[in-house]
């Protein structure tokens, strides 16, 4: 039986009732933002009692973050996760950068788990600009590998012989 189907057309222990699905629009608070969103439940027509399903509040909150990641226009856990491997750097490390940020968070919003908020995205975004990533990698006592095509250069120079004593 479809989870999301499941209370469909029963019966309401406590009065007798059946439950049948209906929506509503609440608003759902996400790392300090809201987003209002439509979400389905079940609702015995007899008392009124609601029951919602681990899916119906999952795809509630699902379609909270996604409203508010697009009104904010906030980074995608690709773009994040994009732009830390472009560093070269761990989650850990990139969550020194993000003034101390736990390697968790960093890992949970790459993976979609958590939302950042305005400020963690503008921290993020302002690590995209070369030199304030230098100086906050400085700041933070993290050391940046060297940019590709400095590593591409290094390889192709000739090795330095070794000179005699």
């Amino acid at each position: 039986m479809n989870a999301d189907w499941a209370l469909e057309g029963h019966v309401h222990r406590g009065c007798g009732g059946r439950y049948a699905r209906r929506t509503e629009n609440i608003t759902i608070k996400v790392s300090g933002m809201a987003a209002t969103v439509e979400r389905s439940l079940y609702r015995c027509d007899a008392c009124g009692d609601d029951q919602y399903t681990v899916e119906q509040r999952e795809d509630a909150e699902q379609k909270a973050i996604d409203s508010i990641r697009s009104y904010y226009e906030l980074l995608t856990p690709k773009e994040i996760r994009r732009f830390r491997e472009s560093t070269q750097l761990t989650p850990e490390q990139f969550g020194h950068l993000l003034w101390g940020t736990p390697r968790g968070v960093v890992e949970g919003w790459e993976k979609g788990r958590y939302l950042q908020n305005q400020q963690a995205d503008q921290l993020i975004r302002s690590l995209m600009d070369p030199d304030e990533l230098k100086r906050r990698a400085a700041k933070a006592g993290v050391v940046l590998p060297p940019p590709p095509e400095q590593i591409a250069m290094s390889s192709l120079e000739e090795p330095v012989p070794a000179t005699e004593p």
